[in-house]
């Protein structure tokens, strides 16, 4: 495996280190080449540890971990199959975290003038990045890519030209039982009194950083539709954008229903205390987030920009919006999930379509496609 650390901060990196631990489990020798590592990182992993001289120049640390890391795996192996998670341009395996930086720009550059959007468009980090995923989508350099949803397949065959069975959509696998309904009886109150969230007030979840593509500004405008609806935001944000986005709260009125929670070490107790989630992002590759409000039995409100629509079904175990900037929208749909009654129905109709993505699905799927491309590797049939 190729990723610049291994930690359990940050998305794509839990995913690994759950991915690393049911790997070890199974049997696997496995190999993992980084910059650095955390210091409870399981003793069973092989650590490679690749260089990070340039990590105070942007496009030198990408450029230089694509490379050195390649060439230590190339002197470590050979090894059954490599699988990559970074910015890196071979593997036999790539999961796809993020979708295509081009469809990426389009939500993340919004903000700020015409040049300046320019000039971060074609930085020599931008530049590098978009180098090394067009080497990474070139045939000869994979066998496989993974995507966590079809959004970000279809992404990736309009831009590159690859096949079905070049790109494969593995959903996400989601902890049944680290989130589950007995977490609302187990934490509901407690949490509540935290805030000094009255019982009978309905609560919205909004949990995600980079608040601009989330699309927390499309939040806070359908709040104010929504009477005595109080709005929960866990996240992380760079000050001055936080301060953006309360004084935001404020000129619509709803600085008194909004709590800005910042980063909170156990989102699990927050599911668990809110009625409905909501996540009106600009664009998404997957969000697990959106499975980890299903499986605890809380309803998800997604906009179809999000991967994760795709394991919704409309008006049954939770509502899909189509305009992320569409706050009379977005606030429509909510609005009948605000009903006690009606969001606990919906709540256990989404336990059961999350048990439908269970981290044993995802992980029985992955070792297939493991089997499958170590066997092309090795000249055989596929078993």
């Amino acid at each position: 495996m190729t990723h610049t650390r291994y930690t359990d901060v940050g998305g794509v990196e839990r995913y690994v280190c759950a991915l690393v631990e049911r790997l070890l489990a199974a049997g696997h020798e496995l190999h993992y080449f980084c910059h650095r590592w955390d210091e409870g990182a399981p003793a069973g992993v092989r650590f490679h540890r690749v260089p990070n001289t340039f990590k105070q120049v942007r496009f030198l640390k990408v450029r230089s971990f694509d490379r050195l890391s390649e060439r230590a795996v190339e002197r470590a192996g050979p090894f059954d199959l490599v699988h990559g998670f970074t910015k890196t341009s071979r593997q036999d395996i790539y999961t796809d975290g993020s979708g295509c930086l081009q469809d990426y720009q389009e939500y993340s550059l919004r903000r700020g003038g015409a040049l300046g959007r320019a000039l971060r468009r074609g930085s020599l980090h931008q530049r590098t990045v978009l180098a090394i995923e067009r080497a990474r989508f070139t045939r000869g350099n994979f066998r496989r890519v993974v995507t966590m949803s079809d959004l970000v397949r279809k992404q990736i065959q309009r831009r590159y030209g690859l096949t079905d069975d070049e790109v494969v959509v593995i959903y996400n696998g989601i902890d049944l039982e680290r989130f589950h309904p007995r977490n609302v009886e187990a934490h509901r109150a407690a949490v509540r009194r935290e805030l000094e969230l009255a019982e009978d007030r309905p609560a919205l979840l909004f949990l995600g950083s980079d608040y601009d593509r989330k699309g927390l500004a499309t939040f806070l405008e359908a709040l104010v539709q929504l009477d005595d609806a109080v709005g929960l935001v866990i996240g992380k944000e760079r000050p001055r954008e936080e301060a953006r986005y309360r004084q935001l709260a404020a000129a619509l009125g709803v600085a008194e229903r909004v709590r800005f929670l910042g980063l909170r070490p156990e989102p699990a107790r927050y599911y668990a205390a809110c009625d409905l989630f909501v996540l009106p992002t600009r664009f998404d590759a997957f969000g697990m987030v959106v499975l980890e409000a299903m499986a605890t039995g809380i309803p998800a409100v997604v906009t179809t920009a999000a991967g994760a629509a795709e394991v919704i079904e409309d008006g049954v175990t939770g509502r899909r919006v189509h305009d992320p900037r569409d706050a009379d929208e977005l606030a429509a749909a909510c609005a009948p999930l605000l009903d006690r009654e009606a969001a606990r129905a919906a709540g256990a109709r989404a336990r059961v379509a999350a048990e439908g993505y269970s981290w044993e699905r995802h992980f029985e799927q992955l070792l297939e496609l493991y089997a499958q491309v170590a066997a092309e590797r090795r000249g055989e049939a596929a078993p």
